[in-house]
């Protein structure tokens, strides 16, 4: 996992996945191999972290901690998830 941070939010990526922030936007795109969008995360205008994943991923959500952790859905085991 590599760690970025997020305004206030501490983001934890599989190894795989890269982000690409943009502050000016307010904005962090997650890539993955070949280009592939995983999830985009932005900050409206309120101040609220807003997330857009795609299928292929899995995002755990901390709130307490302030803590978001993105996985690529295919490095899981979905048994041990469930």
């Amino acid at each position: 996992m590599n760690e970025n941070e997020f305004f206030d939010w501490k983001i934890s990526l599989d190894d795989e996945l890269y982000a690409v922030i943009d502050e000016k936007a307010r904005k962090m795109v997650v890539m993955g191999n070949f280009i592939e969008l995983t999830a985009v995360l932005w900050l409206d205008q309120k101040g609220t972290l807003q997330l857009k994943p795609t299928w292929g991923c899995v995002i755990s959500i901390d709130d307490a901690a302030k803590q978001i952790t993105i996985r690529s859905a295919e490095s899981l085991n979905m048994k041990e998830e469930c």
